[in-house]
């Protein structure tokens, strides 16, 4: 990566202050209430020293791709500040779930009750074609624990278990020969989720088996269902649902459905949802396509949607071989052009990126009320 710290005295922080519109005048009070719970990040502290998940090799061989690995991780760590607090807690990596257990958990059920993934009821010669009929649904299953600060116990955990929208298969025959192909998990035209319903039973299984094992501390448990994106995909995959059992509860009464989804851009699935940010991404991409035609940059982005509400907006800035003086003009120029899509309470970043590496970052701080550039 090329060195360009040398330049960053040239970019002081930004400061621009939001202007009103006739619109933020409208501004409800649970508006103002949502745009407050927004503004409010709230971060758990590591405790130390750090501990590695004791599962840590199973997740990468279990789910598909670091996409959904690192929103997994990141998304049960956000979801679990409304049960255990950030003031109270620290958070430290699962230390009670062991390899062998989710192992077991993932296999397929058998008679004597192992296994939570479906049993091939019939088989035939064509062993592929079983896989597909009978595909795996159960992925993975992560936990994170929360110790309080006062006494350093481990007061609550945090379970997540990763469900397949679509199984990939690799299988072998009697003769070793090796089969892949993929399958989609729900197959029905019907508005049932059979994922996220399959995901509840196995629910159930999954707190009995932690509840009846000494090994594990009697704490209250908050527990969510994550359906992975398919493998290629460039968006992560989505939390599902959710449940708080508490300490002495060994039975799980209420689910309650989650709505927090990722969207591309560009992509006919945000046009659909939000033709109007979507016409300001637009005006976004020509005025910086515009300024720096010869780099020919190209621009695409990922926006967050928590309850069809946008909370969170993530661009890209491609630009192969762009030299440190078109940098200090394209950091410029985007610093300036953010107001077409800013908000006053949504966090944006920016990354300008040359050949897979960043070389430059644009950030609107909605707290500060503030936008920073500089280059990296």
């Amino acid at each position: 990566m090329k060195k360009r710290s040398f330049m960053l005295f040239l970019f002081a922080p930004i400061l621009i202050l939001a202007s009103c519109s006739s619109e933020d005048k409208s501004v409800t009070a649970n508006e103002k209430k949502y745009i407050s719970s927004i503004q409010k990040k709230e971060v758990y502290e590591i405790q130390q020293p750090a501990k590695v998940n004791i599962a840590r090799g199973s997740i990468i061989n279990n789910m598909n791709n670091a996409l959904n690995i690192n929103e997994i991780e990141r998304g049960l760590m956000n979801l679990s500040v409304n049960h255990f607090s950030t003031d109270k807690f620290y958070m430290q990596e699962g230390q009670y779930l062991e390899e062998k257990m989710i192992s077991q958990w993932l296999s397929r059920k058998t008679d004597e009750g192992i296994g939570l993934n479906p049993a091939i009821e019939t088989r035939s010669d064509n062993v592929l074609e079983d896989e597909k009929k009978y595909p795996l649904i159960l992925s993975h299953v992560l936990e994170q624990n929360f110790i309080n600060k006062e006494n350093n116990k481990v007061e609550g955990l945090s379970i997540a278990i990763s469900l397949n929208e679509f199984y990939d298969i690799r299988v072998s025959d009697a003769n070793g020969l090796i089969y892949t192909g993929q399958v989609k998990v729900d197959q029905n035209d019907d508005d049932i989720n059979d994922v996220k319903n399959y995901g509840k039973e196995v629910a159930k299984r999954i707190l009995e088996d932690i509840r009846k094992n000494e090994k594990y501390p009697r704490v209250p448990i908050y527990l969510t269902l994550y359906q992975e994106s398919n493998i290629n995909d460039i968006i992560p995959g989505i939390f599902l649902a959710e449940t708080f059992i508490p300490k002495d509860t060994d039975t799980i009464t209420k689910w309650f459905d989650i709505d927090k989804k990722h969207y591309i851009f560009p992509s006919d699935a945000l046009y659909s949802l939000d033709q109007n940010m979507y016409n300001k991404l637009l005006i976004f991409k020509e005025d910086i396509q515009g300024g720096f035609k010869h780099l020919n940059p190209k621009i695409m982005g990922k926006l967050r949607y928590e309850d069809g509400k946008l909370t969170d907006i993530n661009l890209e800035i491609h630009v192969p071989l762009v030299n440190d003086i078109e940098l200090i003009g394209l950091l410029q120029l985007t610093s300036t052009k953010i107001n077409t899509i800013l908000f006053d309470y949504i966090p944006i970043t920016i990354r300008v990126i040359d050949q897979k590496q960043d070389v430059g970052i644009v950030l609107w701080d909605p707290t500060e009320k503030q936008i920073f550039a500089s280059p990296i």
